[in-house]
């Protein structure tokens, strides 16, 4: 695999698709992160609560069935656990100013697990976080 394996760093994955969340949870796994695993916001957020090791959240925007979208999601984790590093993903919407939280990134769908595992790499690296970015 091209990719360095990440020092096991913790990462949590939001995605409703069972099919993307199983490919994304895959890649990242290959690339040598743990990954907790949640469909839901409110699984989201009891991950979130339950585990301090995690230092990123790769959130879809959109949730299916969920009041909030993972732009919303991704702003209310900011404010809760602001050392968190966020990546949203999304097929369907690009963020509008303001719509994100600081320091978080967008990555667009489809994507390669290379693509993947580099945007991910770079927003841990701008928090300080894991190896430099290729």
């Amino acid at each position: 695999m091209a990719d360095a394996p990440a020092p096991h760093l913790a990462v949590l994955i939001v995605e409703d698709n069972p099919v993307q969340l199983m490919g994304a949870a895959a890649t990242l796994r290959d690339a040598g992160y743990e990954v907790a695993e949640a469909a839901t916001v409110e699984a989201a957020q009891a991950h979130l609560a339950a585990r301090p090791e995690l230092v990123a959240m790769v959130a879809d925007v959109d949730l299916a069935g969920e009041p909030l979208s993972g732009f919303t999601l991704a702003k209310a984790v900011a404010a809760r656990w602001p050392e968190l590093a966020i990546l949203i993903v999304s097929g369907v919407a690009w963020p509008v100013e303001d719509q994100m939280p600081m320091g978080a990134r967008y990555l667009r769908k489809p994507f390669a697990p290379e693509g993947l595992t580099g945007a991910l790499r770079a927003v841990l690296a701008a928090r300080g976080i894991g190896p430099v970015p290729d």
